[in-house]
């Protein structure tokens, strides 16, 4: 059987993981940053394995993981805490286009990919992966580093 071609998909999925803050003692900006980085890190790491799918069955269950993972970081970006003013600002348009990228469109496409997978659906995964090729990153990138994330926003 073929390799699972997943190396397109991690290179998306890292694309979209980008980063964002929470709430509570509002930290500096670099502080928020750092801990948004830390974060995104830790969702990259996550990902790796997802390149050494060598069958249908596997590359499914990789896939079921990897949205666990992604929930699990997206929880872990909304409870930081944002810095105050112009900062914190920057920090939730950071973190809403985040949210909006990972959880409304890559999660799903990415469960939907991991149905067809399942099913031995060829056409429902090509178009499931299209979706998640589909999803414009651009401007979350650029809130990222507008809110001081490096690392994260490609």
């Amino acid at each position: 059987m073929k390799r699972f071609a997943a190396a397109p998909l991690t290179l998306i999925v890292l694309g979209i993981v980008a980063c964002g803050g929470g709430d509570g003692d509002a930290p500096s900006k670099a502080d928020f940053a750092a801990d948004a980085t830390e974060v995104c890190k830790d969702a990259e790491k996550n990902l790796q394995g997802l390149e050494k799918a060598t069958s249908p069955d596997e590359a499914a269950a990789q896939i079921d993981k990897v949205v666990a993972q992604m929930k699990t970081s997206m929880d872990e970006l909304k409870g930081l805490d944002q810095p105050d003013g112009n900062a914190g600002e920057a920090a939730k348009k950071a973190v809403d286009a985040i949210s909006s990228d990972i959880e409304d469109k890559g999660i799903p496409a990415l469960e939907d990919l991991g149905d067809a997978i399942k099913d031995e659906d060829q056409q429902a995964a090509q178009q499931a992966f299209q979706r998640l090729q589909d999803v414009d990153t651009a401007n979350t990138n650029e809130l990222a580093r507008a809110a001081g994330i490096k690392g994260c926003a490609d």
